[in-house]
């Protein structure tokens, strides 16, 4: 495996992959007001201008160059985007994804002692085990439930 920033020219395929990824395993768990918010929220002329202006980095996880997860950091701290393809689950992929990007966060300024997630209801679990702690109860906005964590770096 292989993790590699994703430059905006690649941005097309590690966006499909996060919508695919949703549909399979978050759509279940959302009203239609949620996944259209976040349908939205993700097209790439919208994220391309994000990237372009330094306000999201995104990072992929490569296997012989097919890409299998893809994370996002937005405004230096802040998991905004973790999505990996249903049959890497469980192997390690976000959790290597996710290093990268807590060093990424370090490495730009090491006063940031934290990094910080919205985790959706499925994703939870995955970043308990991973050592974020919840900082309130699920919340709902625009149709997209999350619970807001954070990790101590």
């Amino acid at each position: 495996m292989q993790i590699c920033k994703i430059v905006p020219e690649k941005l097309r395929p590690a966006l499909e992959l996060i919508w695919e990824v949703f549909e399979e395993f978050e759509v279940p768990d959302y009203e239609e007001m949620g996944i259209q918010t976040f349908r939205h929220f993700i097209e790439y002329h919208n994220m391309v201008e994000k990237v372009n202006q330094g306000e999201m980095k995104f990072y992929g996880c490569y296997l012989n160059q097919y890409l299998i997860g893809v994370i996002a950091l937005r405004t230096g701290q802040h998991i905004s985007l973790l999505f990996v393809r249903g049959k890497f689950h469980h192997l390690g992929v976000a959790t290597k994804l996710m290093k990268v990007v807590e060093n990424e966060v370090l490495a730009q300024n090491p006063k940031i002692r934290a990094v910080t997630v919205n985790a959706s209801p499925y994703a939870v679990g995955f970043y308990e085990k991973n050592g974020f702690v919840p900082l309130d109860k699920e919340q709902k906005a625009d149709g997209i439930r999350f619970t807001p964590m954070r990790k101590a770096l």
